[in-house]
């Protein structure tokens, strides 16, 4: 019988949990050891809770009871889960929010949520559309209804109007939190100053009025926030990309002497103004756990590809939505869309710039899994969330490849100037370990059959039409030095 990861985690990890008495440790991710220590105190010092869902247990310690053993958590696909779990989603109108919501609501959990529609505004400016056509949310939380027979909780907000943004919270009270209202894009934050200004006050002032309102308001829940892999860079001396953190046996070695580097946050090398914001979140988010016990998971996700869930291919009206464009489209999302309607696959330089991917029904397995899996009071910890690293060539040959064999394309690739400042060539070794190990991940595609699912759905004929007619958005005309312009060719060849 295969182990449940989280079948052994306790009250102490669960947002139901009261805390009462005098409780007040300062160590990000100490908690447990907190606790055993007062356990074991001869003086009789030890922490006492209350759950707020079964007030007849009265003061009881908090490491005594599993979720195993526990009538409040039941089991599911991605381990025990919290019933009824109230989950709130920031940026829920969005390609992965919206989807987790969905795969939520399915399982059982009270999915709330918040969207200031600005990603369709960011792409409208760009001139561009989801090329899946997706119906306002209105009629999306209709469908949901009437399709899958769930309903959401939805509010029209952004997240720097802090005072509506903490009457929802409070109306709510959240035992979870997914954090994706934040602006995505590398290129948008590189377009010019007010981009630039944009991007950062909408990420970082965004993300720390947020943890004000979860230390004043539900501070027992946890909060998962969306990372990215561009936090690191791509470590010239090919050392290996951590998750987040050191690992205990870490050590630094300098002018003969020796140090524990052990637990400490591992160096970030950002890659745009965008990529900026993110590290500026991972400190304040950090900080925050260790000044005011918070407990939050920080996902450096690799770049997400795909199209695919049960939830939003239930009906045409759940889709989620598909971006291209050169400011919102992955790269692998992007070559897809380009083979359709004839353009070369673009590879910036000679396309052996490695980076990390998961698919869309990875990634949201990943979000279920942490969610079920709630983190220590205090507790900041950081998963690198990928299931795969490739060169951008190799992405180019595998797309042209499955597009020439199932779907009769004829395919180039070409090569063009790269608009970003990167290594063309670099080493790359990232360590994503935890997701697998400590949270039971176990990967339910491979990169051929989710290239496969979104040639199926992208050469649908109004599908088809709806890229065409955005052809002139998908080549890259945005550089890091400001300037906007056509990328030069250097080649291009039959793939």
């Amino acid at each position: 019988m295969e182990e449940v990861k989280n079948a052994q985690k306790t009250c102490w990890n669960c947002p139901a949990l009261d805390f009462k008495g005098n409780v007040d440790f300062r160590a990000c991710g100490q908690s447990t050891i907190f606790a055993e220590k007062l356990k074991d105190d001869p003086t009789g010092g030890q922490v006492m809770v209350e759950c707020r869902r079964r007030p007849e247990l009265g003061l009881f310690d908090p490491m005594s009871i599993t979720f195993e053993d526990c009538p409040e958590w039941e089991e599911s696909p991605y381990g025990y889960k919290l019933k009824n779990m109230k989950v709130m989603i920031l940026g829920i109108d969005g390609y992965l929010g919206w989807t987790l919501a969905l795969m939520l609501s399915n399982l059982g959990f009270k999915v709330s949520g918040v969207d200031s529609y600005f990603r369709r505004d960011w792409v409208m400016e760009k001139g561009s559309h989801t090329v899946v056509p997706i119906e306002r949310m209105t009629e999306r939380l209709a469908a949901a209804r009437d399709v899958l027979g769930f309903d959401i909780n939805f509010r029209r907000l952004d997240i720097l109007e802090k005072e509506r943004l903490r009457e929802f919270v409070d109306e709510v009270k959240p035992e979870a939190i997914v954090h994706y209202a934040e602006c995505p894009s590398a290129p948008y934050s590189m377009v010019d100053v007010d981009h630039a200004l944009f991007v950062q006050k909408n990420n970082v002032l965004g993300t720390l009025g947020l943890l004000y309102i979860i230390k004043d308001i539900v501070p027992e829940t946890s909060l998962i926030k969306l990372g990215t892999m561009g936090e690191y860079g791509s470590p010239l001396t090919g050392r290996p990309i951590f998750e987040g953190i050191f690992p205990a046996d870490a050590v630094l070695k300098w002018d003969e002497r020796e140090w524990s580097m052990g637990g400490e946050l591992t160096p970030r090398d950002p890659v745009s103004f965008y990529h900026v914001s993110k590290v500026q979140d991972t400190f304040n988010v950090y900080e925050a756990c260790k000044y005011w016990w918070l407990r939050s998971y920080d996902i450096m996700q690799g770049v997400i590809y795909g199209v695919h869930t049960d939830e939003v291919s239930a009906d045409p009206r759940l889709r989620t939505r598909f971006d291209v464009d050169e400011w919102f489209g992955t790269v692998l999302n992007r070559f897809v869309a380009q083979a359709i309607v004839g353009i070369p696959l673009t590879m910036y330089g000679r396309g052996k710039q490695v980076r990390s991917y998961i698919a869309l029904r990875d990634a949201m397995q990943c979000m279920m899994r942490l969610i079920c899996s709630p983190p220590e009071p205090g507790q900041y910890d950081v998963v690198n969330q990928l299931t795969g690293f490739y060169e951008v060539r190799e992405l180019a040959e595998t797309v042209a490849r499955i597009g020439k064999k199932e779907f009769g394309l004829g395919i180039k690739i070409q090569r063009i100037q790269n608009p970003r400042v990167e290594a063309d060539d670099h080493p790359f070794e990232p360590v994503f370990d935890k997701l697998p190990e400590q949270f039971g991940l176990m990967s339910g595609v491979t990169l051929e059959e989710e290239i496969y699912e979104m040639f199926k759905l992208l050469t649908q004929p109004e599908i088809k039409m709806r890229i065409k007619s955005k052809m002139h958005v998908i080549l890259p005309k945005t550089t890091w030095g400001g300037q906007k312009r056509d990328m030069e060719v250097f080649e291009v060849y039959d793939a």
